[in-house]
């Protein structure tokens, strides 16, 4: 499929700007399973609801001709706010961190930006019953 150059792309990774991503739903060959790829992010919704709309009428239209298009293939987007990969990564962090029992260093507790909604305790004794 054609990619169209358009002047308002952004990177689909920069986390901090707000961005509207573009999103096949496939098969990946490289991880032999279908999934979402991100096929294009703008800073502005107009261009990208535009590009769904032409990739999904180009879709439509193999369909029509009869070319081999998987019937679950489709095209989609999301619009995730500043920072929501950084949020997403700490809650994977903190999601290891309680399923693993881990002991956090009062440094290290301190130096990660934590959720609101995630707390924590911690003794000073030096973290053992007996302190």
């Amino acid at each position: 499929m054609a990619d169209n150059g358009g002047m308002g792309r952004v990177d689909p990774n920069d986390d901090n700007v707000k961005r509207w991503v573009v999103r096949r739903y496939a098969y990946d060959p490289a991880r032999h399973q279908r999934r979402h790829q991100v096929v294009a992010a703008f800073d502005n919704e107009q261009e990208f609801m535009a590009l769904i709309k032409a990739r999904k009428a180009e879709l439509d239209r193999q369909r029509d001709e009869g070319e081999a298009v998987h019937p679950l293939e489709y095209f989609s987007g999301v619009a995730p706010e500043p920072g929501y990969r950084r949020r997403m990564a700490l809650k994977r962090l903190e999601w290891k961190a309680i399923s693993r029992g881990a002991a956090l260093s009062e440094e290290v507790m301190l130096r990660v930006d934590w959720r609101p909604e995630v707390g924590f305790f911690w003794s000073a004794g030096g973290g053992t019953p007996e302190g």
